[in-house]
């Protein structure tokens, strides 16, 4: 019966560790969101920047949007950089960490093409 019990147990680990992926996107970019340090309509979204992946060779997460930590900086003006010299982003993340609230995958690369 214990047997059985870790067996499941180490099954389900490893079959949900299996799901995750890594994605290479290209894509022109679309809406850019901030959400201000201390709001109160989204209150898990303070100080996250998020934008949407527009024309992309994939998709991906929900509806192609993708979260960028508070603090990342470098990505952010990479983003707006490309975003006013209308240029393609390649941006990877990896599918299964979703930030915040669990709904827009979180940025890991961003590469201006």
């Amino acid at each position: 019966m214990k047997i059985s019990l870790y067996l499941s147990i180490i099954l389900t680990l490893i079959s949900n560790s299996s799901f995750a992926a890594r994605v290479d996107a290209t894509g022109e970019i679309g809406d850019i969101r901030y959400h201000v340090k201390e709001g109160t309509l989204a209150p898990s979204w303070n100080k996250t920047v998020w934008f949407q992946l527009i024309n992309s060779n994939k998709s991906f997460c929900t509806d192609n949007k993708i979260s960028i930590k508070d603090g990342d900086d470098v990505a952010v003006s990479m983003l707006l950089a490309a975003k006013m010299a209308n240029k393609k982003v390649l941006v990877t993340l990896e599918d299964t960490i979703k930030y915040p609230a669990g709904r827009y995958c979180l940025l890991q690369y961003i590469t201006i093409k």
